[in-house]
């Protein structure tokens, strides 16, 4: 049985920057997605605390998975958290890429056996390139 397809997305310094300043690049390519043939989670470092704001910036923003918002549990590192979310989207879905600017996304990923595209924060229009070609090739983007 084919398992669904999906992308795991960081949000503070990939998808955003201060809290809730878009990544235009980021935001361009997510908005592209067809959801029926493509998930987007979230896996982020922030709390249940930030909940509400994270939600009105991916309303703001029409982002996809806004229901895949994965925050992490205060009892517990966001490197931790970071590594069992991935492992266990790996093993829900066909994951076909991780997005993030942190060792802890590129670490999770791997040994989760998902691909990795890092983001630089000072150019991160490169990594969402990258990121919409992979897109492109596997799902393709919707209307």
């Amino acid at each position: 049985m084919d398992k669904q397809l999906a992308i795991i997305v960081d949000l503070d310094e990939t998808l955003c920057t201060c809290f809730d300043v878009p990544v235009v690049a980021g935001v361009d390519v997510l908005t592209r997605i067809d959801e029926d043939k493509l998930q987007v989670h979230y896996v982020t470092a922030r709390t249940p605390v930030c909940r509400l704001a994270t939600e009105r910036f991916m309303e703001e923003h029409r982002l996809p998975g806004a229901n895949n918002i994965h925050y992490c549990p205060t009892e517990i590192s966001s490197y931790e958290h970071k590594r069992v979310f991935h492992q266990s989207l790996s093993l829900a879905f066909r994951v076909i890429a991780s997005v993030g600017d942190s060792f802890e996304e590129e670490e999770a990923a791997e040994a989760a056996g998902i691909p990795f595209v890092a983001v630089d924060p000072s150019r991160p229009t490169e990594a969402w390139s990258i990121l919409a070609e992979r897109i492109a090739k596997v799902a393709g983007f919707g209307p």
